[in-house]
């Protein structure tokens, strides 16, 4: 992950997040987002064969927790933190 990518953030410089970073970072937040807005409790304990219960009710408002704070995140600034994360 080392290319940089040639688009631009909103202060109109470069970007520094690598194009593989940003690939990722939108892929699963529209990942998530998507299931997110077609999922419901059952279908989420079926895809992740949890029976329902206090850990499955737990796990889904995670769940929701996690969409919801995506989209606080623009896929750029998310792929600047995968990049940072994953430098050696």
């Amino acid at each position: 992950m080392t290319e940089l990518g040639s688009t631009y953030n909103h202060n109109s410089q470069a970007s520094t997040a690598s194009i593989e970073s940003r690939q990722i970072a939108k892929e699963f937040t529209n990942g998530i987002a998507e299931y997110n807005w077609k999922v419901d409790y059952f279908k989420f304990c079926q895809l992740l064969e949890l029976e329902p219960g206090q850990y499955a009710d737990d796990q889904y408002r995670y769940f929701q927790q996690l969409a919801e704070s995506l989209t606080r995140f623009n896929a750029e600034s998310l792929a600047k933190m995968i990049d940072a994360g994953v430098k050696k």
